[in-house]
This record gives C-alpha cells, sequence and structure tokens, in this order.
C-alpha cells in the first residue's frame, strides 16, 4: 500500500491539471462561439467535449470520489451549454434526427478514438494569460486579465493589497467560478466576504444558505504572499508555495514542493503534503469567518505527508500554537494603501519575517 499511494498523487495531480487546462480551453471556445457560431465550430466543440469525457471516463476508479463526481458535474454542464449553443444556432433543425438525438449519445459516438486532453505543459498557457512584458509592471486587476468561462486568475502582482472588488466578479452572480492566484510575489490576497464591502451578510439565516464565491482553488508560485480565502465545495491544489500563510477552506487539499507555509484549514478530509518542508497547519480562525461559531466543529484532521511513508513522525511538518493565539494574530483585515503598510503587514504574520523582498 504505501508503495502505491504516491504514483496514485501524482497521476490524480497530472490527471487534475490536464482535466482543468482541457475544460478551461474549451469554455473559452463555447464563449467565443456565443457571438459567430457555425456547424464546423458546433462539431469542433463536440468533439473537444467528447474527448474530455473519454479522459475522465478512463480514469474511473484512479481519483478521490468527490473530484470524480465534480468532473463529471462539469462535464454535463458542457453538455448542456454547447446542446443550447447549437438549438440557438439552428433555430428550428432542419434535420429531425439532431433533434431526437441526446447530447450524451453524440458525445459517446465522438468519442471513438479521440485522443487523451493535452499534456499539463498547456495547463498554465490556458488557464493563465501572459503576464505583462513591463517588467515589474503589474497586471491590471481587469476583466481582460482572466480567461473566459467560468475560471478567474489572478496572476503577475507584486506589492498588491487585493480585495474582491479588484475581481471581474459579480455578488449576484449565478456562475461559481473556480480560482487561479499564481505568480505573486509580496501581496496580501483579501477575498473573505465578511471583510469585503458588498459581498458581506449580516443576515444569519441568509447566511448559510449563500452559495459559494468559488467552486476550487488552484495556487502555485507565490512568495511572502498572505492569501486569505473563503470556504470552496471543491479542491484546494496549491503547488511552489514558499514563506506564505495560506488560510482556506475546502473538501480536499493537496499542497506540493513548497516549504516555510502557515496553513490555516476548515477542511473536511485529512490534507495531503508532498514534496514540502517547514509546513505548519492550524484550523481556520473564526475571527475571518464568523460563521464557524454557528456551527459544530468539524473534527481535527489528520495530516498526510506522502514524501514520509513511514511510522515515525514527519519531520515536514508540525502543528500551531493555541486557537486562541491564532485568533489574536495581527491579520490584515483591511485594505492597506501603502508601501510601509503592506510591510508591515506581512511582517507581522509571515513564517519568516526578514526574508528577503524579491
Amino acid at each position: 500500500m504505501t508503495t502505491t499511494a504516491p504514483s496514485t498523487w501524482e497521476f490524480s495531480q497530472q490527471f487534475t491539471a490536464e482535466f482543468q487546462a482541457s475544460r478551461t480551453d474549451l469554455q473559452s471556445r463555447l464563449a467565443a462561439a456565443q457571438t459567430n457560431s457555425t456547424p464546423q465550430t458546433l462539431q469542433d466543440l463536440s468533439s473537444r467535449l467528447a474527448r474530455l469525457s473519454r479522459s475522465l471516463s478512463d480514469a474511473t476508479g484512479s481519483l478521490p470520489s468527490y473530484d470524480q463526481k465534480l468532473y463529471e458535474t462539469q462535464v454535463k454542464q458542457l453538455e448542456r451549454e454547447i446542446e443550447a449553443l447549437r438549438t440557438s444556432s439552428t433555430g428550428k433543425p432542419r434535420f429531425s434526427f439532431k433533434r431526437k438525438s441526446p447530447a450524451s449519445s453524440s458525445v459517446a459516438a465522438a468519442a471513438v478514438g479521440a485522443d487523451l486532453p493535452p499534456p499539463i505543459a498547456s495547463h498554465s498557457s490556458i488557464l493563465s494569460p501572459p503576464v505583462n512584458d513591463g517588467g515589474s509592471q503589474p497586471t491590471p486587476l481587469d476583466s481582460t486579465s482572466t480567461p473566459s468561462g467560468k475560471n478567474l486568475t489572478l496572476q503577475g502582482h507584486s506589492s498588491r493589497y487585493i480585495l474582491l472588488s479588484d475581481l471581474p466578479l459579480s455578488p449576484s452572480s449565478s456562475q461559481t467560478p473556480d480560482l487561479t492566484i499564481c505568480d505573486l510575489t509580496n501581496c496580501i490576497v483579501n477575498l473573505l466576504p465578511h471583510f469585503n464591502e458588498g459581498y458581506s451578510n449580516d443576515d444569519t439565516d441568509k447566511s448559510k444558505d449563500s452559495p459559494p464565491l468559488f467552486g476550487a482553488y488552484h495556487i502555485r508560485n507565490l512568495t511572502n504572499c498572505i492569501i486569505l480565502l473563503p470556504f470552496s465545495p471543491g479542491s484546494a491544489l496549491i503547488h511552489s508555495l514558499t514563506n506564505c500563510v495560506l488560510v482556506l477552506g475546502s473538501h480536499q487539499f493537496r499542497m506540493h514542493n513548497s516549504q516555510h507555509v502557515d496553513v490555516y484549514l476548515d477542511i473536511t478530509s485529512n490534507p495531503i503534503i508532498e514534496g514540502c518542508s517547514s509546513i505548519r497547519f492550524a484550523m481556520y480562525p473564526a475571527r475571518l469567518n464568523p460563521d464557524l461559531l454557528r456551527r459544530s466543529p468539524l473534527p481535527p484532521f489528520t495530516i498526510q505527508d506522502f514524501s514520509h511513508i513511514r511510522s515515525s513522525p514527519s519531520p515536514n511538518f508540525s502543528l500551531m500554537a493555541t486557537k486562541l493565539e491564532n485568533e489574536a494574530k495581527p491579520w490584515p483585515l483591511h485594505k492597506l494603501t501603502s508601501n510601509e503598510e503592506l510591510d508591515k503587514g506581512l511582517a507581522g504574520l509571515l513564517p519568516q519575517p526578514g526574508a528577503p523582498v524579491e
């Protein structure tokens, strides 16, 4: 058992990256086709959906059950959107067999002999638009810095305090996008609804039923950053963080190749790390989400280190101070406008306050 765990983890990580890259690419093409749809476009969309569906079918049994169900739901949603586009593009169908054939049948037929999704190397180019060529000049925070479809990307910023209002996200939106955060240095990202004007909900009963702002998290390549995120019903996939503080809630948590990271979790499963060192874990502070005080506490989680599969304790992670001490920490919950304020906010929480600023 111990020898197969890392390979299963690696397959799941790779498949997730490839699947989400292909899905995001398909959503981008689908969004572009809304204004210029042709029979060839619809055929291409259906073929790409078939490949995506086939790859998910082939991976059945090798993915966590929650991820499997989530990806199946995403495929079904794409099927509905493509079929809606087909209907709106053709008006009254000229051929009755197109009208009678369910979307699932066309997907299965097109899947015969289909190739697997694009390689994992395409993940960053699809999910994340390129950083401006202006050197240290940060990418503007507007809708042009995010991909089409139901995904948001926050990328390529330095020395910024970022709020929900900086993202192209409406509090009344019916869609639940995935959020990608990558290539940040010396930033504080505060996406907590209770501390963002226009997103908090003081009605206790309504707050319980509020939909999540984000479906899943993809976070990579961060240095000297504090990331404050609300609960997501999906997975949190973390790669290559150095000297960071990460506060989030998710159904599953997986961290790769990171060091000197403090993680505050609200989670319903056991977090997994691999290739990591100096990681410290604690429970999600109720101060950052008052809704936690109105529910039964979750059972303590057990960290699984896939780089230390043996009976002795892992040297790669530890547990942080008491809950009271974590609540009292100087959380930067309000916007810091000057570089001096930002530096103080970072130094008050980062695991290595004296780490060099890049």
